[in-house]
């Protein structure tokens, strides 16, 4: 498993990485000319994208993506005639990496952060905004279960 290219957060002039697509549900609803396709094992889902909120509003502001033989498209590929796009399609959270990285799980192939932020949206608008940061005695425990997991899968 390695590990994927993350959408990128620009808020409140900082920049951060999503744990979050807020494109798949688009994705869902439009027909491509062509169908996405993976650039390298770092990016399975064919294309990564950069997002910003600015007066409560959430923008894709840029967009690359990968068709046939990996030829690279941009964000007009999605959104003709357009270079930023209102996500107006999107309602739900977008969780934000906060922080540096507190340990890795899953094999060491999954960053855990020592925070995250959660931003709810309805239908692109910033309705709320939530902070959680980890404890030493969670992120202790994160990585004793991963010890542990190890140890077990190396008997």
């Amino acid at each position: 498993m390695t590990l994927q290219v993350k959408d990128i957060i620009t808020y409140k002039n900082e920049t951060h990485s999503l744990y979050s697509e807020p494109l798949e549900g688009y994705l869902k609803t439009i027909r491509l000319p062509h169908p996405l396709v993976a650039p390298s094992s770092t990016c399975w889902r064919g294309y990564k994208a950069q997002w910003a909120i600015d007066n409560k509003k959430l923008f894709l502001i840029k967009w690359e993506g990968y068709i046939l033989d990996f030829l690279k498209v941009d964000i007009k590929y999605l959104f003709p005639d357009q270079e930023i796009v209102f996500a107006d399609w999107f309602s739900g959270s977008i969780h934000v990496a906060l922080g540096d990285v507190a340990c890795m799980i899953h094999n060491g192939h999954v960053p855990v952060f020592e925070g995250r932020m959660i931003l709810q949206f309805e239908k692109g608008i910033l309705m709320s905004e939530q902070t959680e940061w980890l404890t030493k005695e969670e992120i202790a425990k994160m990585i004793k279960a991963e010890d542990d997991l190890l140890s077990f899968d190396n008997l």
